[in-house]
């Protein structure tokens, strides 16, 4: 298998990118119209898929073949993350990009019982098939052409991150606050 640092940032991307395709699909089911924009940033990428992904297969890998164990290890690790990067956004921008608070069993809004079950489904969902196929198909990217995709990801990604917090900082949010930030819950 494929290991190049170029080939584990195709991978992150593309992890980011299915995380994005999974939170526009469910928040588009849960609020019965088209949720387009799930990111952080413009483009097509909630990035804790990527680093969510990454630290599964560091911290999880020992439990993959203990579908109990990785069950609830990935329900934690998960839960944890978004812990962690709802106090992150509370900190930068007053608010999170997402709002359980009329979900059963909620903190804050900002964890759920519903979506902690979910993740731990998510965690053995990526052991058993998911991690495969997203090492394959950034597999198929051509040697030649693999530094090139990865750089020009990164690239895009940071020119991205870059014009968006500026935006966000200086709250000058260009986007459409109704496709875009539904979930968004404002801190105070």
């Amino acid at each position: 298998m494929n290991t190049s640092i170029y080939h584990s940032i195709n991978c992150f991307f593309l992890f980011s990118f299915l995380g994005y395709m999974l939170e526009c699909i469910v928040l588009t089911y849960e609020n019965k119209k088209p949720v387009l924009n799930r990111g952080f940033g413009h483009g097509p990428f909630c990035i804790i898929y990527g680093f969510g992904a990454a630290g599964a297969m560091i911290l999880l890998k020992p439990l993959a073949d203990n579908p109990i164990q990785l069950y609830f290890a990935a329900m934690v690790m998960a839960t944890f993350m978004e812990i962690v990067t709802a106090r992150m956004m509370i900190r930068l921008f007053g608010s999170f990009w997402w709002d359980y608070s009329r979900k059963f069993m909620n903190y804050k809004g900002i964890i759920c019982l519903e979506s902690s079950i979910a993740w731990g489904f998510l965690g053995i969902f990526y052991f058993r098939f998911l991690n495969g196929f997203v090492n394959g198909m950034a597999g198929r990217i051509p040697d030649d052409f693999e530094r090139m995709v990865a750089l020009s990801l990164l690239a895009f990604y940071m020119a991205d991150f870059i014009y968006t917090m500026r935006m966000r900082l200086r709250g000058d949010d260009d986007e459409d606050e109704d496709a875009s930030m539904i979930g968004r819950l404002k801190v105070y």
